[in-house]
């Protein structure tokens, strides 16, 4: 910070042009409670350089080694004792990339006869040049040549039985064996043949009555 930057000297509409190197004000003694304690955190973040992933790695690497001098205290006191322990190998599960080769084909053993080599053709793996072999048939291309090949059947049953071929087609374009017409069904009427009749006999009467007066 240099003197003659001081922000205090700036002229109306002016921006300080190294804001950053401004001196540091001192923490105000007349704070909140709720700044005291963010200022309280923020100074305990910054003190703790060794977080809670660095302790637990170092407790972890601690018990590893307890329990290494453990068992290690434990061989050679059974071997004292005359008794001998065999370190059992763990049969680990899976591929051991360590110790083999993954999925290792090996070759037959002995000589694979080349002579007729040259002479044999070599297999080409066909692939997919058109978009048609890509994406298969289109649905329209099926329909039409399913089309052509009904056309082409009825063609040859009208070429061998006419007659039957003209029937089966009749049969299949009728609309009653397409469709088949069920039953009217009517809900049952809510007035009877008598009360019908009833109220005839007084229309009738009614007009009667009228060509009277």
């Amino acid at each position: 910070y240099e003197p003659g930057d001081d922000p205090r000297k700036l002229r109306p509409g002016e921006i300080d042009p190294n804001p950053e190197s401004k001196p540091a004000r001192p923490d105000p003694v007349d704070m909140d409670e709720d700044e005291k304690e963010m200022l309280s955190e923020a100074r305990a973040r910054l003190a703790n350089t060794r977080g809670k992933k660095a302790k637990r790695k170092a407790r972890e690497k601690q018990l590893e080694e307890a329990r290494r001098l453990a068992s290690l205290q434990k061989r050679r006191e059974l071997k004292a004792a005359g008794i001998e322990v065999r370190k059992r190998k763990r049969k680990r599960r899976g591929i051991d990339y360590n110790a083999e080769i993954p999925f290792e084909k090996r070759p037959p053993p002995g000589f694979y006869d080349v002579t007729d080599e040259e002479d044999r053709p070599a297999d080409q793996p066909k692939f997919p040049t058109t978009v048609e072999e890509l994406e298969g048939e289109r649905r329209i291309d099926k329909e039409a040549r399913l089309r052509r090949q009904d056309i082409a059947k009825n063609k040859i049953a009208e070429c061998q039985d006419a007659p039957a071929a003209i029937m089966q087609a009749n049969k299949l374009n009728d609309p009653e064996t397409v469709r088949k017409r069920s039953k009217l069904m009517l809900p049952p009427p809510q007035i009877s043949d008598h009360e019908l009749e009833e109220i005839a006999k007084m229309g009738y009467a009614s007009d009667l009555l009228a060509g009277n007066e």
